[in-house]
C-alpha cells in the first residue's frame, strides 16, 4: 500500500469517527465557497493585500536575480530576524523531484525590496550505487540528491538563527524524495553580518553517517552555542513534526509516526497545539506536541486538496488560515478565527494565475504551498501577517496582508499618493506587482510599468459596497503607441460590470456587452482628470474627461452593487480552467523574453456614494429593517401625524445613527424609541412641530405641543440626519405664534437654551445657533421677571415642573426647587458659550457672572448637610426629603469637583434610596412620605417616571466622566440602563408611557390611550452619549468613553452618526471577529480610523474632525 492510499484509509476512518471531538478541532463554519472556475473564486478580497513577485524564473537570460535560470521553483520558508526577512526555497533546474537540486535564501529589510537569489545549500551528491526497496533494479549513478524539506529556519533561546535543509533522492522522475529514504538533514548558521557558516549534519537517514557524507556532525562544530542550537531543534517535538516525512518512518524522534504530509501547528489560547496537514487534516496536541489526539480528522468544513495549508496566530491575537481553497491549487485564500478553531470568514489573498511559461513535472498551476513565519521565528516590526508561495511552482511570491485583517472597506478613497512616503503604506489599495510589471510610487502618482508579455501590473481600490457611485482620477500613459491599461469596476465576487481602457492604438474607450465605444484620442505625458458615474439601477456608466461627457455606455454584466476599482495594465485571464490537463509539458514561446516598456500613471483618486446608507461605515440599515415592520404590526396606528408608518422605515434609514449589541432588548428599544419618536413630529402651518401626547391636551399649546419635555425632545433629536426636523420644531416653539414665543411656553420649566447649544455640539451649524441668541436670550430675562427670588435663586411649583404631586413641592407653591435653579445655571452658561462663539464680550460675561452667582447659591443653599443632598428649599428651610431631582445639578456639571458632592450618588445603589427592581424612583424609597398621593394622577412621589430616568442617567453620566470620582462604577450606569431598558415593555412588546411602579413594572396609567407612545424623556441619546460614550464637544476633538462593563459585550458598533459634518463610527470588537478590522474599540471619522484602545477605555481623539 503506497501513502497516497494510507492517507486516504486515514481520511475514510476520520470520517466514519467524524462526531469525536469535533468541535474542538479546527473546522469552518462560514458560508463562503471559493469556486475554482475563476481563478479568483469569486471571493472578495481582504484590504489591502500586497503580492510582490520576488523571482520570476527565465531559462533563456539566466542571472543572479532570477536564480540563474533555473525554473522550477517552490516550497518557500520565512523567518524575521534582527531586523529583517529571510525567505528560503528549493530550485530544480527544469522539474520537481528531477535533479540537481539546491536551496537558495534572499533577504529584505521591507520586504519588498531583496536581494538577489544566494546559494545557501548547493547541489548534493548521492554516493553511486545507492538504491532504493521502492525502485527494484535502479541504483545511482553520477546522481544528485534532491532538496526537500517541509521547514527552514529556527531562532534559538539564544537568538541564533539556523536554517536548514534535506537532501533526498529521487531515482527517477516518479519516485519520491521525502520517503524517508534520503540522506539527511543538513543546518548552517546565517550571521548578523549575512555571512554564512560551515553546513553540518543534524540528522542522518539510515545507511548515511559521518564516514559516508561530505559535512561532518553538528556536534562536531566548535560553537557550542550553534551545537546547543541544534539540540534545541531535535528536543523540539514540534520540529520533529516536521521532519516526519524525509526522517526514517519508525524513528524514535518522530511522535506521530505517519504518513500525513506537510505539517503545520500554532498555539491555541488555552496552550493546547492545534495542527494542520495536506488534505485539512488536523489535530490537537495538550503536552507540547508529543503526542496528538486521535484519530487525525479532517477539518470539518474546511475545502483542500493535496496541497499546504498554513495556520497561524496573528500579532492581534486571533487566527488566520491561509490555503487553496478548492480541489485546484487557486486561488490563495485567507479564513479568520478569534480562538484558532472555529474558521468563520473566505477572502481572497492572491487570485492570478499567470501562465506557466515553463513545463516541468509535478508543476501545478497557481499560487501554492503557504507558509509564514513559523511561531519563535520572529515578528515583522508591522506586526502584519507575511506569507511566501510559488505561482506555477515556477515564480517566488510573498504576501504582506495587514493585521488586523480586515475583509471591508469602511471609507470611500481620498487618496493623495504624495502623502505616502513608501508603496508600504498604501495599506488601502491591493496590489499585485510582478517583477517586469511593478507596481511603485513617484511622487503624486502610483505608477504601473509593465514590460511582461505573459503578466500584469494591478492595483485594486476596495471601496464601501455602492449602488449609485462616483468614481474620480487623474489618468497619465506615458505612450500611446504600445500597452494596454484596463480600468473596472466589479462587485464582492469579482465580476465586472463596466471596463474602460486605454488602448495601444491611443483610444480611450468604454466596453458595453461584445462591442466597445471610442470615447477619444489620448496624448502620451499629459494629464487627464477622468470622472465616471455608475448606476446599478440604470445599469450603465457616464464618463467625463477633464469635465466634458465623452460616454455613456450600459454595463456589459448586471451587478447590484460595486466595491472596488481596478487598473490593469493587460487583459483579464481564463487559462487554465478546470478542465486544463493537470500536467504542463510544453514551454512558451518567448518565456523569457521582455516586450517594450508601458507605463500609466494615476493619482487623486476619489470615490464617494449617493446610496442612502453610504454614510455607514459598517452596519447597513436593511438589516435593522425588521424592527419598524414589527413595530409596525403592533398597533392599528389610529394617530397619524408628519410620518406614517408605512413611511417609518424609510424615514429610520434616512435619519438614525444605527446600531447593534449583543444584548437584544438594548438594540430592539434603541430602534423602538427611535420609532416612537418618528410619530410625535408634526406638521402645523409654521413647520414641524414635536408633541408630548399623540391625543389632543386640553392644556397644551397651538398644535398640540406642550413645553415641559423640549429639552429631551432636543437632546434626543440632535442626532437626526437630516436637520430641518428639529430646525423647525425649535423654531416653531420660538416663532410660531406669529413670529413669537407660543403662549404657554413658559408654563414649564426649561433647559432649552442649554439644549440648544447641546444641538450645536453634535451638528456644528453656528449660524443657527447665533440666529437663535436674541430669542434665548429674551427667554431666560422672562424667567429672571418672573420667577426669580430676592436671594437669587429661582421657585417653581412642582407642576410648572412637570413633577406634580411631589413630596418636596406644591402645585402653587413658591419653593426653590433644583429643578429651575440647575436650568436656570444651564442655560446661563449656554448664553455665556453663545455670546463666546458669537464674539459678544459682553454677554459671555454677563451670563458667566449669572451662572457663578447660582452655581454659588445651589450648593450653598439647596445642599442639604445632613443629608448630604441637593434638595427643595422651601420658604426657608429644607423639604428634607431626598428627590432624584437632586441629581440634577450635575446634568449641567453645576456641582464643584470636591468630594464633598459625590457622596449624593451613593443613594443610587442604597434600596432604602432610590433603588428599586424597576429602576430609579423619584423620591427616596426610604421616606415616610414615600408612594402615598394614590395611583393614576401622574404622582411624583416615588414612582419611576422616564423623564426623570433620563434626567438621571445624563447627570450620571456626566458625573461619572466629568469628575474624579471613586463612588460608581461601569456595572452601576451598565445595570441602571438595563432596567431602564427593561422596564420600557408592556405585555411583552416594547412601550413607552408615563410613570410605573417601581416594584412590578406596571404602567400606573394602564392601556390609556393618551400615554401610549409619551415623548417625555431620552433614551437614544443615553446610548449613544453615556453607554456608547460619544461625549459631544465644541472643537475638532472626538471624545468617546463608554460605560460599559468589560465582561457584558464582546461587540457594539455605533455607525452613521453624524457628528460635525462628519459621519463617525465606534465599535468595540473584543476578540476581533466581528468587523474584522482589529481587536478593542475603535473610532472611525468618515470610515477612516482614528482612534484605538485595547479595551473599553476613554479615547481622545484631537483635531481628528479638522480635514
Amino acid at each position: 500500500m503506497n501513502n497516497s492510499t494510507k492517507i486516504l484509509f486515514a481520511l475514510a476512518a476520520g470520517w466514519l469517527t467524524s462526531t469525536v471531538a469535533a468541535q474542538d478541532r479546527i473546522h469552518y463554519t462560514g458560508t463562503e465557497l471559493s469556486n475554482p472556475t475563476y481563478h479568483d473564486g469569486q471571493l472578495s478580497p481582504v484590504v489591502g493585500v500586497h503580492n510582490i513577485q520576488l523571482v520570476r524564473a527565465n531559462r533563456e537570460h539566466p542571472d543572479p536575480s532570477n536564480g540563474n535560470g533555473w525554473t522550477y521553483n517552490h516550497q518557500p520558508m520565512l523567518a524575521y530576524w534582527n531586523g529583517q526577512f529571510y525567505y528560503q526555497y528549493l530550485a530544480d533546474p527544469s522539474d520537481e523531484h528531477v535533479p540537481p537540486s539546491q536551496t537558495f535564501l534572499m533577504t529584505s529589510k521591507d520586504g519588498y525590496q531583496w536581494t538577489n537569489p544566494e546559494i545557501v545549500f548547493p547541489p548534493y551528491k548521492v554516493p553511486d550505487g545507492y538504491t532504493k526497496e521502492s525502485r527494484p533494479g535502479m541504483q545511482a549513478k553520477d546522481l544528485i540528491a534532491i532538496m526537500h524539506q517541509r521547514v527552514g529556519f529556527y531562532v534559538s533561546k539564544s537568538g541564533r538563527l539556523i536554517t536548514m535543509g534535506n537532501y533526498g533522492v529521487a531515482l527517477d522522475k516518479k519516485d519520491d524524495p521525502n520517503d524517508g529514504n534520503g540522506i539527511g538533514r543538513v543546518v548552517r548558521e546565517i550571521k548578523k553580518d549575512g555571512s554564512f557558516g560551515p553546513i553540518y549534519f543534524i540528522y542522518y537517514n539510515h545507511g548515511f553517517n559521518e564516514k559516508n557524507t561530505d559535512y561532518p556532525y553538528f556536534k562536531k562544530s566548535k560553537d557550542r552555542e550553534f551545537v546547543k542550537a541544534c539540540q534545541e531543534i531535535l528536543d523540539n517535538p514540534l520540529y520533529m513534526m516536521q521532519w516526519v516525512e524525509e526522517a526514517d518512518r519508525e524513528d524514535p524522534i518522530i511522535p506521530l509516526k505517519k504518513g500525513y504530509k506537510a505539517f503545520n501547528c500554532y498555539t491555541l489560547p488555552d496552550g493546547r497545539i492545534a495542527s494542520l496537514w495536506k488534505h485539512a487534516l488536523t489535530s490537537i496536541s495538550e503536552d507540547g506536541g508529543y503526542t496528538w489526539e486521535q484519530p487525525v480528522l479532517r477539518a470539518k468544513g474546511f475545502v483542500n486538496s493535496n496541497a499546504k495549508i498554513w495556520g497561524q496566530r496573528l500579532s492581534d491575537g486571533t487566527y488566520a488560515t491561509v490555503y487553496n481553497p478548492s480541489e485546484f491549487r487557486w486561488p490563495l485564500a485567507i479564513s479568520l478565527s478569534k480562538d484558532g478553531l472555529e474558521y468563520t470568514t473566505l477572502n481572497l489573498v492572491h487570485g492570478e494565475i499567470t501562465p506557466m511559461r515553463y513545463g516541468g513535472n509535478y508543476k501545478s498551476y497557481g499560487p501554492q504551498y503557504p507558509r509564514g513565519i513559523q511561531e519563535g521565528n520572529g515578528i515583522p516590526a508591522d506586526g502584519d501577517l507575511w506569507v511566501s508561495y510559488s505561482v506555477n511552482k515556477e515564480d517566488m511570491w510573498i504576501s504582506r496582508i495587514p493585521v488586523p485583517v480586515e475583509l471591508n472597506a469602511s471609507a470611500h478613497a481620498n487618496d493623495d499618493f504624495s502623502k505616502s512616503k513608501a508603496i508600504s503604506e498604501l495599506t488601502d489599495w491591493n496590489i499585485y506587482s510582478p517583477v517586469w510589471a511593478s507596481v511603485s510610487l513617484d511622487g503624486q502618482w502610483l505608477k504601473l510599468q509593465d514590460k511582461d508579455p505573459f503578466d500584469y501590473a494591478k492595483v485594486e481600490r476596495k471601496i464601501p459596497a455602492s449602488k449609485e457611485l462616483n468614481v474620480s482620477f487623474d489618468l497619465q500613459a506615458g505612450q500611446n503607441d504600445k500597452g494596454t491599461l484596463q480600468i473596472e469596476f466589479l462587485d464582492e465576487n469579482g465580476i465586472a460590470c463596466s471596463r474602460l481602457e486605454l488602448t495601444q492604438d491611443g483610444v480611450f474607450r468604454a466596453k458595453g456587452g461584445s462591442r466597445f465605444a471610442n470615447m477619444m484620442k489620448y496624448e502620451a505625458g499629459k494629464t487627464y482628470h477622468v470622472e465616471a458615474v455608475l448606476s446599478t439601477a440604470d445599469r450603465n456608466i457616464q464618463v467625463y474627461v477633464d469635465g466634458k461627457r465623452v460616454g455613456l455606455r450600459m454595463f456589459y454584466a448586471p451587478v447590484a452593487s460595486i466595491e472596488r476599482i481596478a487598473f490593469r495594465t493587460g487583459m483579464p485571464r481564463t487559462f487554465p480552467t478546470v478542465d486544463t490537463p493537470a500536467d504542463q509539458t510544453y514551454d512558451l514561446p518567448g518565456a523569457g523574453e521582455q516586450e517594450p516598456m508601458a507605463e500609466y500613471r494615476i493619482a487623486n483618486v476619489k470615490t464617494s456614494s449617493a446610496d442612502k446608507d453610504a454614510s455607514s461605515a459598517f452596519l447597513k440599515y436593511k438589516d435593522f429593517s425588521h424592527y419598524a415592520d414589527y413595530f409596525n404590526g403592533m398597533e392599528d396606528e389610529n394617530i397619524v401625524q408628519a410620518i406614517p408608518n408605512a413611511k417609518a422605515s424609510e424615514w429610520m434609514e434616512d435619519n438614525i445613527p444605527l446600531f447593534e449589541c449583543p444584548q437584544r432588548n438594548f438594540e430592539e428599544m434603541y430602534y423602538y424609541r427611535w420609532w416612537s419618536l418618528r410619530k410625535h413630529i408634526k406638521e402645523t402651518p409654521v413647520g414641524y412641530g414635536m408633541t408630548e401626547f399623540l391625543v389632543q391636551r386640553s392644556y397644551s399649546d397651538k398644535y398640540n405641543l406642550i413645553a415641559c419635555a423640549i429639552g429631551h425632545h432636543i437632546y434626543e433629536s440632535r442626532w437626526l440626519r437630516d436637520p430641518k426636523y428639529l430646525d423647525q420644531i425649535i423654531h416653531t416653539w420660538y416663532r410660531g405664534n406669529d413670529g413669537g414665543p407660543m403662549k404657554k411656553m413658559n408654563k414649564f420649566s426649561s433647559w432649552n437654551a442649554d439644549a440648544v447649544l447641546a444641538r450645536y455640539m453634535v451638528d456644528g451649524d453656528k449660524d443657527y445657533l447665533l440666529d437663535m441668541k436674541k430669542d434665548l436670550e429674551t427667554e431666560y430675562q422672562r424667567w429672571e421677571r418672573t420667577n426669580r427670588l430676592k436671594n437669587g435663586l429661582y421657585w417653581q411649583g412642582d407642576v410648572q415642573d412637570g413633577m406634580e404631586e411631589s413630596i418636596s413641592g406644591g402645585r402653587r407653591k413658591k419653593y426653590a426647587r433644583p429643578t429651575i435653579n440647575s436650568y436656570m445655571y444651564g442655560n446661563a452658561k449656554a448664553l455665556s458659550c453663545i455670546g463666546i462663539l458669537s464674539g459678544d464680550e459682553g454677554m459671555a460675561m454677563k451670563y458667566g457672572m449669572r451662572a457663578d452667582t447660582l452655581k454659588n447659591l445651589v450648593e450653598n443653599e439647596l445642599w442639604n448637610t445632613r443629608h448630604q443632598f441637593f434638595e427643595t428649599m422651601r420658604t426657608d428651610s429644607s423639604a428634607n426629603v431626598r428627590e432624584a431631582i437632586g441629581y440634577i445639578p450635575w446634568y449641567f456639571n453645576l456641582p464643584d469637583t470636591t468630594q464633598k458632592y459625590e457622596i449624593a450618588w451613593k443613594e443610587i445603589m442604597d434600596e432604602k434610596g432610590f433603588s428599586a427592581p424597576y429602576g430609579l424612583t423619584t423620591a427616596e424609597r426610604r421616606h415616610l412620605e414615600f408612594r402615598t398621593r394614590g395611583v393614576g394622577k401622574c404622582e411624583w412621589d416615588g414612582a419611576i417616571w422616564p423623564f426623570a430616568s433620563a434626567q438621571t442617567l445624563t447627570a450620571m453620566a456626566n458625573f461619572m466622566n466629568n469628575y474624579p470620582q471613586t463612588v460608581l462604577s461601569d456595572s452601576v450606569y451598565f445595570r441602571q440602563m438595563e432596567l431602564y431598558v427593561e422596564s420600557q415593555y408592556h405585555r411583552g412588546r416594547p412601550y413607552i408611557g408615563e410613570y410605573l411602579d417601581e416594584v412590578t413594572g406596571y404602567w400606573l396609567k394602564g392601556d390609556q390611550e393618551r400615554s401610549r407612545y409619551y415623548n417625555h424623556s431620552t433614551f437614544n441619546d443615553l446610548i449613544i452619549t453615556g453607554l456608547i460614550g460619544l461625549r459631544p464637544r465644541l472643537d475638532n476633538t472626538i471624545e468617546v468613553n463608554p460605560l460599559i462593563p468589560a465582561d457584558k459585550w464582546d461587540w457594539f458598533c455605533l455607525d452613521n452618526v453624524l457628528y460635525h459634518g462628519h459621519n463617525l463610527t465606534i465599535l468595540w470588537d473584543k476578540n476581533g471577529d466581528r468587523y474584522h478590522c482589529g481587536k478593542g474599540l475603535r473610532i472611525f471619522v468618515d470610515g477612516k480610523e482614528v482612534g484605538q484602545a485595547d479595551t473599553l477605555t476613554k479615547i481622545i481623539c484631537e483635531n481628528a474632525l479638522k480635514w
